[in-house]
């Protein structure tokens, strides 16, 4: 066995599920959990493709994210497995050095970002971040979320990419 943690895990960041109706997931998530929307992203904020709502609960975060067009991979993998998490987000000292090992170890890349994926269609994000609570937006105002780069929730790029 190894004398040391080759890719050492602080924490879960979160977890990204697609779901046929993200609204009504969210309200649903809301009203029986009691999580709070403390971000959201969808056609208003610039994303054609998809609306995201992200969920908070004390270290549990959550993004509902539902496909707008038929064709989409999210919509597609809603229709063929139900509602389910698509990624699960792991908080790293560095995500670039995660990402190599996981690689390293036959994890299968996902390019551009630190993702790798399992056989199940499921992806592993690693992040590094030294906060938790970075540039992430408040309960009180919501931030915008749209097709720019982000620092703190991804649907498809990273903050701290693989290369």
């Amino acid at each position: 066995m190894a004398d040391h943690d080759f890719m050492p895990i602080k924490a879960w960041d979160h977890l990204e599920l697609y779901v046929g109706n993200a609204k009504q997931a969210a309200y649903f998530y809301q009203r029986a959990f009691g999580f709070t929307e403390t971000a959201y992203a969808g056609p208003e904020t610039g994303m054609r493709d998809r609306a995201s709502y992200v969920l908070d609960q004390n270290e549990i975060r959550l993004v509902l994210t539902t496909g707008l067009r038929p064709d989409s991979d999210i919509a597609r993998f809603a229709c063929s497995h139900g509602d389910g998490v698509k990624d699960v987000a792991l908080s790293v000292p560095s995500a670039s050095e995660a990402y190599r090992q996981a690689v390293q170890r036959g994890a299968r890349s996902v390019p551009p970002t630190a993702r790798t994926s399992t056989p199940s269609s499921t992806a592993t994000t690693m992040r590094a971040r030294t906060c938790r609570a970075t540039n992430l937006p408040s309960t009180t105002a919501r931030r915008r979320l749209g097709s720019g780069s982000r620092t703190s929730i991804t649907w498809s790029a990273m903050s701290s990419s693989a290369g």
